[in-house]
């Protein structure tokens, strides 16, 4: 290779890393610029008391809930300071799960990231995420063989999206308990599921009742 391949080549790889580390910072830095004050405070009048999501609570790859829009599930809400929520699941179990878990945790809200923005292309998307959340589980009727104590699990987190235009909202906890995660897919947020909660989750039990039934499960 003579002198003037080896400059193009180490040119070249020069340029490679600058766009590397361009495309990297740009994306921490997308993330802690200021929020938009106007899809914040959609975020604080939207997301706060109680509400009811369909939820997929999934262990590792396998579907818990076997339907394919899941199951519905109260989280309680409450803002801790101008940009962190706190999410928490309360006393949730569902089919035969043998634990009955608990989950608090703090997310705050910043601007999505560059690749994020390839994804989420409408106006009005932002994000927020948890780490170090608290998860108590016990074990419940299902735990037949008493494999599950009272206890905690490690630190549980949450990633999600919320839509201040739509209101949509789109998230994952993952407790660290059983590899257990409870993935709500993108839908409206509706506070009239509140007063028909009960109503719902009896519906869902029928039809997963049903489901069992044409699969052969007991």
């Amino acid at each position: 290779m003579n002198f003037n391949s080896k400059k193009i080549s180490f040119l070249s790889a020069v340029a490679i890393t600058i766009l590397f580390c361009g495309a990297l910072f740009s994306c921490t830095t997308d993330e802690d610029k200021p929020i938009s004050e106007t899809y914040l405070q959609k975020a604080r009048e939207v997301l706060h008391d109680s509400i009811v999501l369909n939820a997929r609570t999934m262990m590792g790859t396998v579907n818990k809930t076997l339907l394919d829009e899941g199951c519905p599930l109260k989280y309680y809400m409450e803002w801790r300071s101008k940009d962190t929520l706190n999410i928490q699941i309360r006393n949730f179990s569902v089919g035969k799960m043998p634990v009955t878990v608990w989950f608090s945790c703090n997310c705050k809200f910043m601007q999505l990231n560059t690749w994020e923005k390839e994804e989420y292309t409408e106006d009005g998307w932002i994000k927020f995420e948890g780490s170090g959340g608290q998860t108590y589980y016990s074990g419940n009727e299902y735990d037949t063989n008493k494999d599950y104590q009272t206890g905690t699990g490690g630190a549980g987190s949450v990633i999600g999206y919320f839509n201040a235009s739509t209101n949509q909202i789109e998230f994952v906890t993952e407790f660290n308990v059983m590899n257990m995660t409870a993935d709500v897919y993108r839908q409206v947020i509706d506070y009239s599921r509140m007063s028909t909660y009960n109503k719902d989750f009896t519906q869902y039990e029928d039809s997963l009742a049903e489901y069992k039934k044409e699969h052969g499960l007991d």
